[in-house]
């Protein structure tokens, strides 16, 4: 296993609650040590007592994220900021976007982007934005909302979105449903009339909509907390899938984030 994850297993508390996203302690362990989770997800480890042997992401994931980064931008190179920016929702001053992303705003020029309240881009966010800009979509929202399944060749997404978006949040909000909610209030969201338990829409950008339905488990009947997240019938005009899948992770992530500050 080596010696940092044993060192993680040491400090983790080993309820295995389930709050991080992971089945068990030991599987977040090594979730982070393959940089698929970040120690700030378990809302009970010290980061404090953190090991230095445990490096956010491995090398080898980030030289591949980078290396991805570094192609993207060289397509952006081609594209027109100012005439895009308004198809895109997006305001355009002095060679650079600005973009609404998630709980907060981007600046993006073709050589880099940041937020402006000092958060790091993981490269994968950059990613995520340039695509963005590359799209160029153009036609109009629907206002439809429909499964990730609805679109062609996503059986394989729809698995991920599943297990890294849609299970983790229900977990979360079926556990701890009054501190979570209110923080729909730090995305640009607005609330939906309907069944569910909690019915949401949240831009993640501009022109990418998701709908986040909830449902509360019942033990008593047999029933399991649920999940959904939609998509307009048009979001493949703005982003391909796995960037669509990204955005509610990233979406997910950064509200059980919100969780943990507050």
């Amino acid at each position: 296993m080596g010696f940092a994850l044993l060192e993680i297993i040491k400090i983790l508390p080993k309820t295995n609650c389930g709050k991080c996203g992971e089945v068990s302690c030991l599987a977040f362990a090594m979730a982070l040590t393959t940089g698929k989770r970040l120690p700030e997800e378990c809302p009970h480890l010290d980061l404090a007592k953190l090991p230095t042997e445990v490096a956010p992401k491995p090398a080898s994931e980030l030289d591949q994220a980078y290396r991805i980064l570094e192609e993207i931008k060289k397509k952006v190179q081609n594209v027109n900021f100012e005439k895009a920016a308004p198809g895109l929702g997006l305001s355009y001053k002095y060679g650079r976007l600005h973009i609404p992303y998630l709980d907060g705003e981007v600046e993006l020029t073709k050589k880099n982007a940041r937020r402006l309240d000092g958060l790091e881009l993981d490269p994968r966010d950059q990613i995520l934005l340039y695509n963005y800009v590359i799209f160029q979509g153009y036609k109009p929202l629907t206002g439809e909302f429909v499964g990730l399944e609805t679109f062609p060749n996503s059986i394989s997404k729809v698995a991920t979105l599943r297990r890294y978006a849609e299970e983790k949040l229900a977990r979360a909000l079926n556990e701890d449903f009054e501190d979570l909610r209110p923080l729909i209030s730090h995305f640009r969201s607005r609330e939906l009339s309907g069944e569910a338990d909690l019915a949401v829409e949240i831009l993640v950008l501009p022109r990418v909509p998701l709908r986040v339905y909830f449902w509360r488990g019942d033990p008593e009947e047999g029933l399991s907390p649920e999940a959904k997240i939609l998509y307009d019938l048009r979001a493949t005009e703005y982003l391909d899938l796995e960037s669509l899948v990204f955005c509610a992770e990233r979406l997910v992530e950064r509200w059980l984030v919100l969780e943990n500050k507050n």
